[in-house]
C-alpha cells in the first residue's frame, strides 16, 4: 500500500494525496491578485496543469479555504476548476464572523462542507482535517494524514507565545504529535512608507521569532515554509519588498540555528513521501530549492503600472454611489456613526491629481486646499477602485497600495471603511445581531485608544 505523499504547489498551496482522497490547500498557482498587487515568485505554475492532475487521479478532491484572501482562494482557479474539473469535490471552510468565504464558494455553486472549531472532520478513512480559529475570518488546521499529523499555520496564526502554548496545550489534550509543520516566515503586509526601512525590518524579523517560537512549542519533526513566495508587485507598492528575508536569509538567522537542520525549502512540484523521508533524505532536494527561490528572489522583473488615472468627477461618483451603498446595507448607520464622532471624514491625498479630498458620510466628497494635511495618500486610479469595488478596502489595504501621511493615518482609514468591510463580510442589516457585535466592538475599541491617548 503507497505511503501518503505531500506536494508543495506554490506560494502556500499544496497537496495531500492518500490511498483514497486528495487533499488540495489554498490554490493560487497564477497570474497576479489584489488588483495585480501581488504576484507569485516563481511563475512556472499553472491551475490548468493541476486540475488535469486531479481529474487524472480518480479520487474524491477536498479543497481546504483557510481565508477568503485572492491569494488563498484564487478566483481565476476558481472559475477554470468549476468549468474543467470533472470528479468529486468538496469546498472545506470554518465559518467564523466573516461571510466572505462562505459567499463566494456558493456563489461558484460548489458543494460546501462546514468544519466546526476544534472538532474533527473524517474526509476519509486515512485523511482527516481539524480547523481552528485564528481571528475572525483566518483559520489554521490540523491534518491527520495516514500515520503522520501536519500542523498547517499559513504566515499570520500563532504568532505570540500565548498563543502557541495555549494551542499547544489543546494538541496534548488530544494525544496529537506534530510531524510536520507548515508555516511562513514572510507576511505580506503593509509596512510603512517607502523610507520606512527600519519598520519593514522589524516585521521581516517578527516572521521569524513566530517561525522559531512555532518550532520551540511544537518540536515537529520536518518544518516546510509555505505561504511566503509572492512579491508585491506594482510600481505603488514594489518599495514593501525591501527588508523582507529571503529563503537563505531565513536559514542564517541565529534565532533560527537550533532548528536550521529541521527546516526543508522545497521548489514548486517537489513531492515526498510523509511515512518515510526526513529532514535528511530532503537535503538534496533543500539545496536545489534554496537555488531556486533565491533565483526568484534576484529575478525582479518591472514592477506593474497603477492603476489608469481617474477624475475628480469619476471620484465624486463613484463615492456618491457608495455611500448610497453604505447607508442602504446598515440603515443609515455610517451617517450617524459619524454625526456622533465614532467616524470622521476621511482626508485622502492624490498624488497624480495634486489634488486633496476629504470624504464625508455626512457632506459627501470636498476638494480641500492642495497642502492639507491628509491622512493617507494613494493614487487615483487606486482611490476609484476602492470606492467602486465590494473588495475596495480589503485589496488596496492587503495590497499596499497607499502612504501613511500621519501617524493616525491608519487607523483613521481603517475606521471610516468600517461599513465597506462589514458588507464584504455579510455583516448587514441580515444579521444583525453581528453587525451590532462587530460595531460594539469598533466603538470600544475605539474608546480605548481615546483613554490612552488621554493618559500618556
Amino acid at each position: 500500500m503507497p505511503s501518503p505523499t505531500f506536494t508543495f504547489l506554490n506560494h502556500a498551496g499544496f497537496l495531500l494525496r492518500t490511498d483514497n482522497a486528495l487533499l488540495l490547500a489554498d490554490p493560487w498557482l497564477d497570474g497576479t491578485v489584489l488588483n495585480d498587487a501581488w504576484s507569485l515568485l516563481d511563475r512556472s505554475t499553472s491551475s490548468a496543469r493541476l486540475i488535469a492532475e486531479l481529474n487524472a487521479s480518480g479520487l474524491p478532491v477536498f479543497i481546504w479555504c483557510s481565508r477568503a484572501q485572492p491569494d488563498r482562494l484564487s478566483t481565476p482557479f476558481l472559475r477554470r476548476f468549476r468549468a474543467e474539473f470533472r470528479g468529486i469535490a468538496t469546498f472545506l471552510y470554518r465559518q467564523g464572523r466573516d461571510w466572505r468565504l462562505h459567499g463566494e464558494l456558493r456563489r461558484n455553486r460548489f458543494a460546501m462542507a462546514e468544519c466546526p472549531d476544534g472538532q474533527p472532520r473524517t474526509l476519509a478513512r486515512d485523511l482527516r482535517l481539524t480547523a481552528f480559529a485564528n481571528g475572525e475570518g483566518d483559520s489554521w488546521c490540523l491534518v491527520r494524514c495516514g500515520r503522520r499529523t501536519l500542523l498547517h499555520l499559513g504566515e499570520r496564526a500563532l504568532a505570540t507565545r500565548a498563543a502557541c502554548h495555549a494551542a499547544a496545550e489543546r494538541l496534548r489534550r488530544a494525544n496529537v504529535r506534530v510531524d510536520v509543520l507548515l508555516t511562513g516566515f514572510a507576511d505580506m503586509a503593509w509596512c510603512g512608507n517607502p523610507d520606512d526601512f527600519s519598520r519593514r525590518e522589524a516585521a521581516a524579523g517578527q516572521g521569524i521569532e513566530r517561525l522559531a517560537l512555532q518550532a520551540e512549542t511544537f518540536r515537529p519533526r520536518l518544518i516546510v515554509p509555505v505561504a511566503s513566495f509572492a512579491r508585491f508587485s506594482r510600481v505603488d507598492n514594489a518599495w514593501l519588498n525591501h527588508g523582507r528575508r529571503t529563503p537563505l536569509g531565513v536559514l542564517e538567522a541565529p534565532r533560527l540555528e537550533a532548528q536550521r537542520g529541521l527546516i526543508r525549502f522545497l521548489q514548486p512540484g517537489a513531492r515526498f513521501d510523509l511515512e518515510f523521508d526526513s529532514p535528511a533524505s530532503l537535503a538534496a532536494r533543500h539545496e536545489q530549492a534554496l537555488a531556486h527561490w533565491m533565483g526568484c528572489w534576484r529575478d525582479r522583473p518591472e514592477p506593474l503600472a497603477r492603476p489608469a488615472q481617474a477624475t475628480v468627477a469619476e471620484l465624486k461618483e463613484a463615492f456618491l454611489r457608495y455611500r448610497e451603498r453604505a447607508g442602504e446595507r446598515l440603515h443609515g448607520l455610517p451617517r450617524v456613526l459619524e454625526r456622533l464622532r465614532f467616524l470622521r471624514p476621511l482626508v485622502l491625498a492624490l498624488p497624480d491629481l495634486r489634488q486633496t479630498l476629504e470624504l464625508s458620510y455626512l457632506r459627501g466628497l470636498r476638494l480641500l486646499a492642495r497642502d492639507a494635511q491628509a491622512d493617507v495618500a494613494m493614487c487615483s486610479g487606486t482611490a476609484l477602485y476602492l470606492l467602486r469595488a465590494e473588495d475596495g478596502f480589503d485589496t488596496t489595504y492587503a495590497g499596499g497600495c497607499f502612504w501613511v501621511m500621519r501617524g493616525s493615518g491608519l487607523s483613521a482609514f481603517g475606521r471610516f471603511f468600517l461599513p465597506q468591510r462589514m458588507g464584504r463580510r455579510g455583516l448587514d442589516r441580515q444579521r444583525p445581531w453581528a453587525m451590532g457585535n462587530v460595531l460594539l466592538r469598533a466603538t470600544l475599541e475605539w474608546a480605548a485608544r481615546g483613554i490612552r491617548t488621554v493618559l500618556r
